[in-house]
């Protein structure tokens, strides 16, 4: 049982996975939960820019909130700003300040052969975390009904 979760966020439909996982994970009553989501920030030229603005960045976060409390779940959440190759120092540094007991991260967005080359906030998280991760689990592609499954009857 977990006492103190801290979930990462970031579009309301990547995020919904995690969210999920963490209404399994999550006790009514005994669980609190963070949300954290980042606002990227990119340095071009001589100036700092962010990828979105700071309403779609609280939109995000308190979508989450909502859903975790219409689950009964007690949360609160933080938009904070994070340098694009420093978003997993950003979640572990929210992790150490909430006390967390456990972080949960939403599918990879890179493919495994990407994040070969690249690496990836996910792998990053992993390797240097002191508290127990889970990584929502990427969904299974759609598949198309075999032909042994399609219904073949002429009315």
């Amino acid at each position: 049982m977990f006492s103190r979760i801290v979930v990462a966020v970031n579009t309301p439909d990547e995020s919904q996975a995690a969210l999920d996982l963490v209404r399994q994970l999550a006790t009514e009553g005994v669980t609190k939960v963070q949300v954290l989501h980042l606002r990227e920030r990119e340095l071009s030229g001589y100036a700092w820019y962010s990828r979105e603005s700071g309403q779609e960045a609280s939109y995000v976060a308190e979508a989450a909130i909502f859903q975790l409390r219409m689950a009964g779940i007690a949360s609160g959440g933080n938009v904070r700003f994070a340098i694009v190759d420093r978003v997993a120092e950003a979640i572990l540094s929210e992790a150490r300040a909430f006390d967390a007991d456990l972080i949960v991260l939403g599918r990879p967005r890179r493919g495994e052969l990407a994040t070969r080359l690249f690496g990836s906030v996910t792998m990053r998280v992993l390797r240097r975390s002191s508290c127990p991760v889970i990584v929502a689990a990427r969904r299974p592609a759609k598949r198309r009904p075999s032909v042994s499954q399609l219904d073949t009857s002429m009315p």
